[in-house]
């Protein structure tokens, strides 16, 4: 195999890993090699490597939704929506977050993935449970309907880490381990802007 061949078939392998479909829309062959063009430009610029990505477009009444998720290491996630009246501009918008974000953090991110390889983690159980004020009949309010049960990993963090990877997810809310205390804390977004901390601290009888 000659050296041209084998540096195209790793920039094949690499764009490869990306995923593209629609949800009851159908995507042309142009706005897929668009997608996988930009996107591996833009990841390529951060990251050496990485798990996967995936861009699923979707379309309600007359915009088009574009979610990016990026799989980087583990349990490492850079991910992002947006909405336009056209396919191109949802997914340049919802790359261009993509962009914006690992900027703003990529050398924490490159740190953290060091650091939690070596990081305590914790399993969770999180559930969906059924609002009662939407049920047809009285149902026992100690015992809710659990619709949909999903494990996770609660991670040990810095409170600056858990930031970043709320930002980079795209989240509202994110549960960890303090790093500092070794307590269980909670980050959200306020609707103020800004971020809410619970910090859980034990109190003795």
């Amino acid at each position: 195999m000659r050296f041209e061949e084998f540096i195209l078939e790793i920039h094949f392998n690499f764009m490869n890993d990306i995923s593209i479909s629609g949800k009851q829309t159908k995507l042309g062959k142009a706005l897929t090699q668009y997608v996988t063009e930009n996107l591996h430009s833009s990841l390529t610029k951060y990251f050496k490597s990485y798990v996967s990505a995936n861009v699923l477009f979707s379309k309600i009444n007359n915009n088009f939704n574009c979610e990016v998720s990026i799989h980087v290491e583990k349990t490492t996630y850079v991910q992002s929506h947006s909405s336009s009246n056209d396919a191109y501009g949802a997914f340049n918008i919802a790359n261009e977050k993509i962009k914006k974000r690992v900027r703003r953090y990529h050398k924490k991110l490159n740190d953290h993935r060091i650091r939690s390889k070596k990081s305590l983690k914790n399993n969770a159980y999180q559930y969906i449970i059924k609002n009662p004020e939407s049920a047809k009949s009285n149902e026992d309010i100690d015992n809710p309907l659990i619709i949909a049960e999903t494990e996770f990993l609660i991670k040990t963090l810095s409170v600056s880490e858990a930031v970043m990877l709320m930002e980079l997810n795209d989240q509202n809310l994110i549960f960890f381990r303090n790093q500092k205390n070794k307590r269980l804390n909670l980050l959200h977004k306020r609707k103020d802007g800004n971020i809410g901390w619970i910090d859980s601290k034990s109190i003795k009888d």
